[in-house]
Protein backbone atom coordinates (compact mmCIF):
# COMPACT_ATOMS: atom_id res chain seq x y z
CA UNK A 1 0.00 0.00 0.00
CA UNK A 2 1.16 3.59 -0.65
CA UNK A 3 -0.02 6.89 1.22
CA UNK A 4 -1.66 9.13 -0.53
CA UNK A 5 -0.01 12.34 0.95
CA UNK A 6 3.77 11.02 0.63
CA UNK A 7 4.18 7.85 -1.62
CA UNK A 8 5.72 6.25 0.29
CA UNK A 9 5.09 2.46 1.39
CA UNK A 10 3.28 1.72 4.25
CA UNK A 11 1.68 -1.39 5.95
CA UNK A 12 -1.60 -2.59 4.47
CA UNK A 13 -4.53 -1.64 6.21
CA UNK A 14 -3.20 1.03 8.55
CA UNK A 15 -5.02 3.91 9.11
CA UNK A 16 -1.59 6.57 9.09
CA UNK A 17 1.02 6.35 7.18
CA UNK A 18 4.20 4.76 8.23
CA UNK A 19 6.42 8.00 6.84
CA UNK A 20 4.74 10.52 7.35
CA UNK A 21 2.36 9.92 9.86
CA UNK A 22 -0.61 11.77 7.73
CA UNK A 23 -4.00 9.15 7.71
CA UNK A 24 -4.54 7.33 4.60
CA UNK A 25 -7.98 7.19 4.23
CA UNK A 26 -7.88 10.98 2.64
CA UNK A 27 -8.97 11.20 -1.20
CA UNK A 28 -5.95 10.04 -3.54
CA UNK A 29 -6.11 8.92 -6.74
CA UNK A 30 -6.58 5.02 -7.01
CA UNK A 31 -3.45 3.21 -7.71
CA UNK A 32 -2.99 1.77 -10.96
CA UNK A 33 -3.39 -2.05 -9.32
CA UNK A 34 -6.69 -0.75 -7.39
CA UNK A 35 -9.41 -1.70 -9.97
CA UNK A 36 -12.23 1.34 -11.37
CA UNK A 37 -15.93 0.98 -9.67
CA UNK A 38 -18.27 0.75 -12.40
CA UNK A 39 -20.65 3.67 -12.29
CA UNK A 40 -24.33 2.69 -12.31
CA UNK A 41 -26.13 3.34 -15.79
CA UNK A 42 -28.87 5.59 -16.35
CA UNK A 43 -31.93 3.56 -16.51
CA UNK A 44 -33.77 3.73 -19.99
CA UNK A 45 -36.96 5.19 -20.01
CA UNK A 46 -40.02 3.09 -20.11
CA UNK A 47 -41.61 1.92 -23.52
CA UNK A 48 -44.50 3.97 -22.83
CA UNK A 49 -42.87 7.25 -22.27
CA UNK A 50 -42.01 9.01 -25.27
CA UNK A 51 -38.07 10.41 -26.04
CA UNK A 52 -37.47 13.66 -25.30
CA UNK A 53 -35.27 15.94 -27.63
CA UNK A 54 -32.85 18.03 -26.21
CA UNK A 55 -34.24 21.82 -25.80
CA UNK A 56 -33.34 23.90 -29.01
CA UNK A 57 -33.51 27.48 -28.81
CA UNK A 58 -35.83 29.01 -29.86
CA UNK A 59 -35.02 30.79 -33.56
CA UNK A 60 -37.18 34.17 -34.64
CA UNK A 61 -39.64 33.67 -37.05
CA UNK A 62 -39.07 36.32 -40.51
CA UNK A 63 -41.13 39.23 -40.70
CA UNK A 64 -44.17 38.33 -42.29
CA UNK A 65 -45.64 41.57 -44.67
CA UNK A 66 -48.82 43.38 -42.99
CA UNK A 67 -52.19 41.61 -44.97
CA UNK A 68 -53.28 44.35 -46.98
CA UNK A 69 -56.70 44.81 -46.80
CA UNK A 70 -58.98 42.38 -49.23
CA UNK A 71 -60.01 44.16 -51.81
CA UNK A 72 -63.59 44.09 -53.69
CA UNK A 73 -63.24 41.57 -56.96
CA UNK A 74 -64.35 43.58 -59.74
CA UNK A 75 -67.30 42.45 -61.83
CA UNK A 76 -66.27 42.10 -65.58
CA UNK A 77 -69.07 43.08 -67.78
CA UNK A 78 -70.39 39.90 -69.88
CA UNK A 79 -70.07 39.96 -73.32
CA UNK A 80 -72.98 40.43 -75.40
CA UNK A 81 -73.95 36.97 -76.99
CA UNK A 82 -73.03 36.25 -80.27
CA UNK A 83 -75.27 35.61 -82.81
CA UNK A 84 -74.51 33.84 -85.74
CA UNK A 85 -76.68 34.04 -89.08
CA UNK A 86 -77.14 31.58 -90.96
CA UNK A 87 -78.33 31.61 -94.33
CA UNK A 88 -81.79 29.85 -94.88
CA UNK A 89 -81.16 27.00 -96.79
CA UNK A 90 -81.97 27.69 -100.78
CA UNK A 91 -85.28 25.53 -102.31
CA UNK A 92 -85.07 22.83 -104.23
CA UNK A 93 -84.91 23.61 -108.00
CA UNK A 94 -88.44 21.69 -108.14
CA UNK A 95 -89.75 23.44 -105.59
CA UNK A 96 -88.65 26.65 -106.63
CA UNK A 97 -89.58 26.27 -110.22
CA UNK A 98 -93.26 25.38 -109.37
CA UNK A 99 -93.94 27.86 -106.49
CA UNK A 100 -92.55 30.80 -109.26
CA UNK A 101 -94.96 29.25 -111.96
CA UNK A 102 -98.20 28.81 -110.55
CA UNK A 103 -97.72 32.00 -108.52
CA UNK A 104 -97.54 33.52 -111.68
CA UNK A 105 -100.38 31.60 -113.23
CA UNK A 106 -102.77 32.63 -110.17
CA UNK A 107 -102.35 36.66 -111.09
CA UNK A 108 -102.81 36.76 -114.76
CA UNK A 109 -104.89 33.62 -115.41
CA UNK A 110 -107.43 35.23 -117.65
CA UNK A 111 -105.34 37.17 -119.76
CA UNK A 112 -102.75 34.43 -120.60
CA UNK A 113 -105.28 31.90 -121.27
CA UNK A 114 -107.17 34.18 -123.80
CA UNK A 115 -103.48 34.79 -125.47
CA UNK A 116 -103.33 30.75 -125.41
CA UNK A 117 -106.99 30.51 -126.98
CA UNK A 118 -105.58 33.33 -129.56
CA UNK A 119 -102.40 31.42 -130.45
CA UNK A 120 -104.44 28.01 -130.89
CA UNK A 121 -106.82 29.60 -133.10
CA UNK A 122 -104.13 31.74 -135.28
CA UNK A 123 -102.03 28.39 -135.88
CA UNK A 124 -105.02 26.35 -136.34
CA UNK A 125 -106.00 28.86 -139.24
CA UNK A 126 -102.69 28.77 -140.52
CA UNK A 127 -102.50 24.63 -141.12
CA UNK A 128 -105.84 24.75 -142.79
CA UNK A 129 -105.72 27.38 -145.27
CA UNK A 130 -101.88 27.27 -145.84
CA UNK A 131 -102.03 23.51 -147.38
CA UNK A 132 -98.35 22.54 -147.46
CA UNK A 133 -96.13 22.71 -144.68
CA UNK A 134 -93.75 24.92 -146.23
CA UNK A 135 -96.44 27.61 -145.93
CA UNK A 136 -97.59 27.45 -142.60
CA UNK A 137 -94.94 25.51 -140.88
CA UNK A 138 -92.97 28.89 -140.83
CA UNK A 139 -95.93 30.78 -139.86
CA UNK A 140 -96.90 28.55 -136.64
CA UNK A 141 -92.96 28.30 -135.86
CA UNK A 142 -92.88 32.40 -135.27
CA UNK A 143 -96.58 32.57 -133.60
CA UNK A 144 -94.43 30.15 -131.34
CA UNK A 145 -91.70 32.58 -130.60
CA UNK A 146 -94.28 35.22 -129.84
CA UNK A 147 -96.29 33.28 -127.44
CA UNK A 148 -92.52 32.90 -125.90
CA UNK A 149 -92.10 36.13 -125.30
CA UNK A 150 -95.68 36.74 -123.86
CA UNK A 151 -94.87 34.73 -120.90
CA UNK A 152 -91.11 35.65 -120.76
CA UNK A 153 -92.33 39.10 -120.41
CA UNK A 154 -95.55 38.51 -118.35
CA UNK A 155 -93.28 36.46 -115.62
CA UNK A 156 -90.93 39.82 -115.71
CA UNK A 157 -93.60 41.58 -114.42
CA UNK A 158 -94.13 43.68 -118.14
CA UNK A 159 -97.26 44.59 -119.84
CA UNK A 160 -98.28 41.52 -122.54
CA UNK A 161 -100.93 42.03 -125.07
CA UNK A 162 -101.73 40.54 -128.40
CA UNK A 163 -99.76 42.21 -130.17
CA UNK A 164 -96.52 40.41 -128.69
CA UNK A 165 -97.78 37.35 -130.93
CA UNK A 166 -97.03 39.05 -134.00
CA UNK A 167 -93.64 40.78 -133.54
CA UNK A 168 -92.00 38.23 -135.37
CA UNK A 169 -93.64 39.08 -138.38
CA UNK A 170 -91.53 41.80 -140.38
CA UNK A 171 -88.16 42.27 -141.26
CA UNK A 172 -86.93 39.33 -139.09
CA UNK A 173 -89.96 36.68 -140.28
CA UNK A 174 -87.49 34.82 -142.09
CA UNK A 175 -84.58 34.75 -139.79
CA UNK A 176 -87.28 33.90 -136.73
CA UNK A 177 -88.80 31.27 -138.77
CA UNK A 178 -85.37 29.87 -139.91
CA UNK A 179 -83.52 29.91 -136.11
CA UNK A 180 -86.76 28.10 -135.26
CA UNK A 181 -87.03 25.60 -138.15
CA UNK A 182 -83.26 25.20 -137.35
CA UNK A 183 -84.41 23.29 -133.85
CA UNK A 184 -86.57 21.67 -135.28
CA UNK A 185 -84.87 19.82 -138.19
CA UNK A 186 -81.56 18.84 -135.56
CA UNK A 187 -84.61 17.21 -133.50
CA UNK A 188 -85.97 15.17 -136.25
CA UNK A 189 -82.77 14.68 -137.18
CA UNK A 190 -81.54 13.27 -134.17
CA UNK A 191 -85.18 10.90 -133.76
CA UNK A 192 -84.14 9.31 -136.86
CA UNK A 193 -81.43 7.72 -135.32
CA UNK A 194 -82.17 3.36 -134.92
CA UNK A 195 -82.43 2.09 -131.87
CA UNK A 196 -81.81 5.01 -129.64
CA UNK A 197 -83.11 7.95 -131.75
CA UNK A 198 -86.07 9.04 -129.27
CA UNK A 199 -83.76 8.79 -126.33
CA UNK A 200 -81.27 11.25 -128.25
CA UNK A 201 -84.33 13.44 -129.37
CA UNK A 202 -85.33 13.60 -125.65
CA UNK A 203 -82.05 14.90 -124.66
CA UNK A 204 -81.71 16.98 -127.52
CA UNK A 205 -85.10 18.93 -126.32
CA UNK A 206 -83.95 19.85 -123.47
CA UNK A 207 -80.32 20.69 -124.76
CA UNK A 208 -82.10 23.27 -127.67
CA UNK A 209 -84.89 24.42 -125.16
CA UNK A 210 -83.42 27.44 -124.84
CA UNK A 211 -82.80 28.76 -128.61
CA UNK A 212 -86.37 30.69 -128.58
CA UNK A 213 -85.53 32.61 -125.83
CA UNK A 214 -81.75 33.14 -127.20
CA UNK A 215 -82.88 34.15 -130.51
CA UNK A 216 -85.35 36.97 -128.42
CA UNK A 217 -82.27 38.48 -126.26
CA UNK A 218 -79.88 38.39 -129.12
CA UNK A 219 -81.86 39.74 -132.25
CA UNK A 220 -78.27 39.42 -134.31
CA UNK A 221 -77.67 35.83 -133.11
CA UNK A 222 -77.54 32.97 -135.80
CA UNK A 223 -79.26 29.86 -135.32
CA UNK A 224 -76.32 27.61 -135.33
CA UNK A 225 -75.28 29.89 -132.30
CA UNK A 226 -78.65 29.71 -130.22
CA UNK A 227 -78.34 26.09 -130.56
CA UNK A 228 -74.38 26.19 -128.99
CA UNK A 229 -75.87 28.87 -126.43
CA UNK A 230 -78.51 26.45 -126.03
CA UNK A 231 -76.49 23.68 -125.08
CA UNK A 232 -73.81 25.58 -123.20
CA UNK A 233 -76.65 26.89 -120.67
CA UNK A 234 -78.79 23.67 -120.29
CA UNK A 235 -76.12 21.63 -119.46
CA UNK A 236 -76.30 20.47 -115.94
CA UNK A 237 -79.53 21.05 -115.76
CA UNK A 238 -81.51 18.89 -118.62
CA UNK A 239 -81.97 16.25 -115.82
CA UNK A 240 -83.56 18.40 -113.33
CA UNK A 241 -86.16 20.02 -115.85
CA UNK A 242 -87.07 16.76 -117.56
CA UNK A 243 -88.15 15.71 -114.03
CA UNK A 244 -90.13 18.40 -113.50
CA UNK A 245 -92.14 18.24 -116.53
CA UNK A 246 -92.05 14.38 -115.98
CA UNK A 247 -94.17 15.22 -112.36
CA UNK A 248 -96.43 17.48 -114.33
CA UNK A 249 -97.46 15.12 -117.05
CA UNK A 250 -97.88 12.16 -114.02
CA UNK A 251 -100.09 13.96 -112.55
CA UNK A 252 -102.04 14.54 -115.67
CA UNK A 253 -102.00 11.06 -116.73
CA UNK A 254 -103.43 10.06 -113.03
CA UNK A 255 -106.31 12.70 -112.99
CA UNK A 256 -107.15 11.34 -116.29
CA UNK A 257 -107.55 7.72 -115.04
CA UNK A 258 -109.70 8.60 -112.58
CA UNK A 259 -112.18 10.67 -114.70
CA UNK A 260 -112.16 7.95 -117.05
CA UNK A 261 -113.51 5.66 -114.66
CA UNK A 262 -116.06 8.47 -113.34
CA UNK A 263 -116.71 8.89 -117.26
CA UNK A 264 -119.10 5.57 -116.39
CA UNK A 265 -121.19 7.03 -113.78
CA UNK A 266 -124.70 8.17 -115.52
CA UNK A 267 -124.63 11.82 -116.28
CA UNK A 268 -122.57 13.34 -113.26
CA UNK A 269 -119.49 11.38 -114.68
CA UNK A 270 -120.25 12.45 -118.33
CA UNK A 271 -120.19 15.94 -116.76
CA UNK A 272 -117.21 16.13 -114.45
CA UNK A 273 -115.09 14.64 -117.48
CA UNK A 274 -115.87 17.05 -119.60
CA UNK A 275 -115.36 20.15 -117.08
CA UNK A 276 -111.94 18.15 -116.81
CA UNK A 277 -110.84 18.12 -120.26
CA UNK A 278 -111.84 21.85 -120.99
CA UNK A 279 -110.11 22.92 -117.85
CA UNK A 280 -106.78 20.23 -119.04
CA UNK A 281 -107.15 22.01 -122.84
CA UNK A 282 -107.31 25.30 -121.42
CA UNK A 283 -104.49 25.33 -118.52
CA UNK A 284 -101.89 22.53 -119.33
CA UNK A 285 -100.43 24.73 -122.44
CA UNK A 286 -100.43 27.37 -119.42
CA UNK A 287 -98.36 25.61 -117.22
CA UNK A 288 -96.07 23.84 -120.04
CA UNK A 289 -95.41 27.51 -120.81
CA UNK A 290 -94.73 29.11 -117.86
CA UNK A 291 -92.09 26.62 -116.56
CA UNK A 292 -90.21 27.24 -119.56
CA UNK A 293 -90.18 31.20 -118.94
CA UNK A 294 -88.92 29.95 -115.18
CA UNK A 295 -86.90 27.69 -116.49
CA UNK A 296 -85.19 30.11 -118.35
CA UNK A 297 -84.80 32.82 -116.22
CA UNK A 298 -83.58 30.77 -113.11
CA UNK A 299 -81.03 29.59 -115.09
CA UNK A 300 -80.12 32.49 -117.54
CA UNK A 301 -79.03 34.08 -113.86
CA UNK A 302 -77.45 30.93 -112.54
CA UNK A 303 -75.47 30.39 -115.35
CA UNK A 304 -75.14 33.30 -117.84
CA UNK A 305 -73.71 32.94 -121.03
CA UNK A 306 -71.97 35.54 -122.72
Amino acid sequence: MFCPNCGGQTADGGEFCSQCGKSTTSSAPPSPDQPLTEQPLPEPPPPDQPLTEPPQEPSSPAPMPPPSPAEPLLQQPMPPPQYVYQQPAEPSFLADVYTKSFGFLSKKPILLWGLSLLFTLMTTLAMVFGVFPIIWLPIVLVLELGMVNVFLCGYRGRDISAMQLFEGFGSKFFRNAGGMGWRVLWLLIWGLIPIVGIIMAIVKFYSYRFVPYIMLAEPDITATEALKKSMIQTDGYKGKMFLADFLIGLAVAILTIIFFFVLRIPFIGFVLTAIYYIILVALLPLVIGTLEAVYYDKISKEKPVN
